[in-house]
C-alpha cells in the first residue's frame, strides 16, 4: 500500500525524546492542576464544579494528540478528512458560561504550548511560560473575589409591582431578599401566570 495515511517519523523509541515526553507530560499535569484545581475550583465553588472533570481530561487529551501529530507526518488526503469529520460532528450540550470556557481555552492552550512548543531548555521553558499564564489568572481571581458580583434569575408574581420600573424593584427586592442589589433587569412577562423574568445582580 503505497499510498499511507500516516508516515511515522521514528520507528524506535529514542530514550532521550522519551524523558523529554514524560517531562513535558508531568508539567503539564502539574500546570493542569494548578489552574483547574487549585485556580478554578477554589475560586468557582458557587458555580460549576463539575466542568473540573471535563477541563482536566480535556487537558490530557489534547497534550496526547498535539504530541502524537508532532510525531508524524499527515497527508493532505488525512488533514481533509479529519476536518470534515470534525464538520460533521455536533455537540449538543448546554450553554457555558464565559468564565468556564475561558477556563476551557486556558486548559487547551497550555496543553498544546507544553506539547508543541520547542524549547531549548524544556522544563525552564514550559515552567516559564506556564507561570506567565497562570500568574494573570491568579491575580485576576483574587481582584474579582474581592469586588465579587453575582447575578440570579428569579420569576416575580406580582406584575403591579414590576411596571413600576427597574428602580422600584430593586428597592423592593432589597427589602424582601436582604442582597446587596444594584441592577435589576425586567425580562419576559407571562400575563397568564401574572408574573414576570426578572435578573437580578447583587454583591456579595
Amino acid at each position: 500500500m503505497t499510498d499511507l495515511l500516516m508516515t511515522p517519523v521514528a520507528a524506535a523509541i529514542d530514550f532521550e525524546e522519551t524523558m523529554e515526553f514524560l517531562i513535558r507530560f508531568g508539567l503539564n499535569i502539574v500546570a493542569l492542576t494548578i489552574l483547574i484545581r487549585f485556580l478554578y475550583y477554589e475560586y468557582r465553588k458557587e458555580g460549576i464544579p463539575e466542568y473540573t472533570f471535563s477541563f482536566f481530561l480535556l487537558g490530557v487529551v489534547v497534550f496526547m494528540i498535539c504530541t502524537a501529530l508532532d510525531m508524524v507526518s499527515i497527508n493532505l488526503g488525512f488533514a481533509l478528512g479529519l476536518f470534515a469529520l470534525f464538520g460533521i460532528l455536533r455537540f449538543r450540550t448546554e450553554s457555558i458560561p464565559v468564565r468556564e470556557m475561558t477556563y476551557l481555552f486556558l486548559a487547551i492552550g497550555l496543553s498544546i504550548i507544553n506539547s508543541l512548543v520547542d524549547f531549548s531548555d524544556p522544563v525552564n521553558g514550559i515552567i516559564l511560560y506556564n507561570t506567565l499564564v497562570l500568574i494573570p489568572v491568579w491575580l485576576l481571581e483574587i481582584f474579582l473575589n474581592k469586588n465579587r458580583q453575582k447575578r440570579k434569575d428569579i420569576i416575580y408574581d406580582k406584575l403591579e409591582d414590576v411596571y413600576k420600573g427597574e428602580e422600584y424593584m430593586k428597592e423592593i427586592l432589597r427589602e424582601k431578599t436582604g442582597l446587596d442589589i444594584f441592577k435589576v433587569k425586567i425580562g419576559k412577562f407571562d400575563y397568564f401566570r401574572n408574573v414576570a423574568n426578572l435578573t437580578i445582580y447583587y454583591k456579595t
